[in-house]
């Protein structure tokens, strides 16, 4: 198959029936040209969006440019930001949101093309899958044509319907009241309650993994930030995942300040909470489209077994991982 660009005018007419799509959800749509000529603000001071387009080369796949200066200016910018990659036309977009894209790029090496660097993504389907390939490859089918990650709330409730939740049937229902005291007498947690003993916990977990671990704290750089989160993890200076313990607290304070932290570029979000409430987040979750679809709810239970598990794991795991000359041969069996 021979590989033709098509013409800027084609182009043009695509993004712009792709950006009508977008208005026709009742989100309106400013040009930001100061942070590129295909930079767009949603609703004001929302989201930002890029487009960028490919067509279909001789390879069967769609190659693309993201600038990097271009990229760091919109991060610096805004994190609430997405990715519109245009396969050959307005029925083939994947919107990529900030926190995903940052992972994809993190250990990619860009391109110097003198004046300017930029990272070369390629998109392509292979055996029903959509996959972006760069240092790794990616599975992005979930992201095609996911106007919905785009929405405010209300639009939400006026434009989707309500989705299947997706639960894993073997959650633990017995009480853990009485495990979390002996875990945390053993281990020498926080045992003032349920509540902060989790959050200990979830230190413990972050930091066995090498994460940097903020617990009961604002986000990095933002002072402003309205809430305290009970545990955030780090790679590096980018947020990987913010956590809320949930137990006799408000569910709604909870949202909140995770929805807040997934747009400051959280890689997901979870909340860790009883079986007795998992109803209710249920609920109150379900319109809220772009926080929903990153969210996870996770029992006490199954804290507490990872913990448990983890705690040996990675006990022996250290060992492994740790080097240095010996008058003999180490043998640990």
């Amino acid at each position: 198959m021979q590989y033709q660009r098509k013409q800027k005018e084609i182009i043009n007419e695509t993004k712009n029936k792709i950006l009508n799509k977008i208005k026709n959800f009742n989100i309106s749509v400013s040009q930001m040209n100061f942070l590129g000529r295909n930079v767009y603000q949603l609703n004001e001071k929302e989201a930002l969006i890029e487009l960028i387009y490919a067509s279909l080369n001789n390879r069967n796949e769609y190659f693309f440019g993201i600038e990097v200066h271009q990229l760091k200016n919109i991060y610096n910018t805004n994190r609430n930001f997405y990715q519109l990659f245009i396969c050959d036309n307005e029925e083939q977009v994947f919107i990529i949101p900030m926190s995903f894209l940052i992972e994809i790029l993190t250990d990619a090496e860009a391109t110097n093309h003198g004046t300017f660097k930029q990272w070369k993504p390629i998109i392509r389907k292979r055996n029903g899958i959509w996959q972006l390939r760069l240092f790794g490859i990616y599975n992005i089918t979930e992201h095609f044509n996911r106007y919905d990650y785009l929405l405010t709330d209300t639009q939400s409730l006026k434009k989707f319907y309500s989705e299947k939740i997706v639960f894993h049937s073997d959650v633990e229902v017995q009480t853990e009241n009485q495990r979390w005291k002996i875990i945390a007498k053993e281990n020498n947690i926080n045992s003032k309650n349920l509540h902060s003993a989790t959050i200990d916990m979830l230190r413990n977990l972050g930091e066995w993994q090498g994460f940097k671990v903020i617990t009961e704290g604002k986000p990095i750089g933002f002072e402003q930030f309205p809430y305290k989160v009970d545990c955030l993890w780090y790679k590096g200076k980018d947020l990987y995942m913010a956590i809320e313990v949930c137990h006799k607290g408000v569910v709604e304070k909870d949202k909140d300040s995770l929805k807040l932290a997934k747009q400051l570029g959280a890689r997901k979000v979870i909340i860790v909470t009883g079986i007795n409430k998992v109803e209710r987040i249920r609920k109150l979750f379900m319109y809220n489209s772009e926080i929903k679809s990153w969210t996870e709810v996770w029992s006490f239970n199954r804290i507490l077994n990872m913990f448990e598990m983890g705690k040996t794991f990675f006990q022996d795991f250290s060992k492994f991982t740790k080097y240095s000359w010996n008058d003999n041969i180490i043998e640990y069996l």
